[in-house]
């Protein structure tokens, strides 16, 4: 194998495989990128046991071949390397497994070890029947705003995941934490699709590290029936879907609240945010809402100390005491836009609704005791 790339393409590619990478020491290609000019073009693969990524580097091919090489090393290497055209090739191999990959660039020459192709995995065969085109802003955006009501880990691996409902020509993103909910909700230009899939959490904050902001630029989704698939920019990520029941969320009622408060956005969420420093972890960690009349005060009384506040609201139905951890409010607050947001409050022990009708809906749990 001999190839010839541009250095900032190379590394480009590297950064986005990079982001699958295995590191289960059972594996002989663990940490390693598939760097695989076999097919008329030059691609590089990683794979971990909850997604793959391909993705597509512009460049030479003297000589075909393919190789695996520590993800890591190659990386760093390509990043200390001037700007330019860098080669790499090795020649036939002597041992079954290890390949020696020559790294040349102007003056300079690395010698390091990879790993026979035929050891690595490749993307599973994509089924192209089941398709939705959706904008790369939109759909970074609708991660973006629920991903945080995500656990990193679970028990329960459906709480991993995100719920996504494709139907009626809507897609419906939802997220759910032991104290909170994030639903969110757009239109897409699919009346047909009929899906209902769960993705890995963790998996969406690498693709939205990946994909831009750009409204014009589209991905393209493919639902298979245990993986989906990202395709876009010369790039394809497959993610395994989570096996499970996701909470039915037609389950959340409002409707019956007995205090309704629209409040300015962005007094709120300075107010809780000066909170936090005075409600600190290890005690309740609760600021507490009193809502009467046309106002809110909201305070906290912890051992370094206290802070009160009043903020100006427009209230219906009854006044209302309430405590909340303010760190979930404020991550409600900042998945939101609108100046004005508005708050249905049930009772003191039971949840509240931030939300907007056909938009948005985040559901904290209070703070009991």
């Amino acid at each position: 194998m001999k190839l010839s790339i541009e250095k900032e393409s190379l590394l480009k590619s590297l950064s986005i495989v990079g982001k699958a990478i295995s590191n289960k020491p059972t594996l002989n290609t663990s940490g390693c990128i598939l760097i695989d000019a076999t097919r008329g073009y030059i691609r590089l693969l990683a794979n971990n046991e909850d997604m793959a990524i391909q993705s597509i580097v512009d460049g030479d091919i003297e000589e075909e071949g393919m190789v695996g090489i520590d993800a890591r090393l190659i990386t760093d290497i390509i990043r200390k390397i001037p700007d330019g055209y860098i080669t790499l090739y090795y020649n036939e191999n002597v041992d079954e497994d290890s390949i020696q990959v020559l790294i040349e660039s102007n003056n300079i020459k690395f010698n390091i070890s990879g790993k026979n192709g035929y050891l690595f995995s490749d993307l599973p065969e994509i089924e192209k029947d089941n398709k939705l085109e959706i904008s790369q802003y939109a759909l970074k955006d609708i991660i973006r705003r629920t991903i945080f009501c995500t656990a990193p880990v679970s028990v329960n691996k459906v709480l991993e995941g995100e719920l996504f409902t494709l139907k009626n020509g809507k897609l419906k993103v939802e997220a759910i934490e032991q104290s909170r909910v994030a639903i969110r909700q757009i239109d897409i230009n699919n009346d047909d699709i009929d899906q209902k899939v769960i993705i890995k959490g963790t998996c969406l904050n690498e693709l939205i590290k990946i994909i831009n902001d750009d409204t014009e630029s589209i991905v393209n989704m493919y639902f298979m029936e245990n993986n989906v698939v990202f395709e876009f920019d010369e790039n394809i990520i497959v993610i395994r879907l989570i096996e499970g029941n996701f909470f039915d969320s037609s389950n959340l009622k409002y409707n019956d609240y007995v205090t309704k408060v629209e409040i300015n956005k962005k007094n709120l969420y300075e107010c809780l945010d000066r909170t936090t420093l005075i409600a600190k972890e290890g005690e309740k960690k609760s600021v507490k809402l009193i809502i009467s009349d046309n106002k809110m005060n909201v305070s906290v009384i912890s051992q370094i100390g206290s802070i009160n506040e009043n903020i100006e609201i427009f209230k219906e139905g009854e006044d209302m005491e309430i405590n909340f951890n303010p760190k979930l409010l404020i991550d409600a607050l900042k998945a939101i836009d609108e100046e004005t947001v508005t708050m249905y409050l049930i009772g003191k022990k039971f949840p509240c609704f931030i939300r907007n009708e056909e938009i948005y809906n985040y559901v904290v749990l209070p703070v009991l005791g």
